[in-house]
């Protein structure tokens, strides 16, 4: 976990939370996106 940003690993909940986002009306306006849920692991890649 010293490799993610916000040091620790995501709840499943988190991760329920942005599908149930993309899945809903809410979201109706994208049509298209690479969402990452890794508490900024990604940009330590980049």
């Amino acid at each position: 976990t010293t490799e993610i940003p916000l040091g620790r690993i995501g709840k499943p909940e988190e991760f329920a939370a942005a599908v149930t986002f993309l899945a809903s009306e809410r979201a109706s306006y994208i049509t298209g996106v690479s969402l990452a849920v890794d508490g900024g692991w990604i940009k330590n890649i980049l």
